[in-house]
């Protein structure tokens, strides 16, 4: 069940970074980690290129945890419309 939880969070993380890129609100050093994160995936550089399955799941599992992260740090900018995250007022 965590699992598939965490396949579904991954791929509603995917289509919400494509948006968040192309924002001019989210810094660009957010934007900047995001990207070099993503050319570490597609790089000839691979973890665990000599097994067979696991050659493939590193790389799924690290975009994911890339665009998992990018969302989340990426929001709070798109919500506060600031070009400063909005700081949470404690009760």
């Amino acid at each position: 069940m965590k699992l598939l939880r965490l396949v579904v969070s991954a791929k509603t993380a995917v289509f919400r970074a494509i948006p968040l890129l192309r924002d001019a609100r989210v810094p660009a050093v957010i934007k900047a980690a995001a990207v070099g994160a993503g050319v570490l995936v597609v790089s000839p550089i691979d973890l665990f290129s000599d097994v067979p399955v696991l050659g493939l799941l590193d790389d799924a599992a690290l975009l994911s945890l890339v665009c998992v992260l990018f969302v989340r740090f990426a929001s709070p900018y798109v919500r506060t419309g600031q070009s400063q995250p909005a700081i949470r007022a404690s009760a």
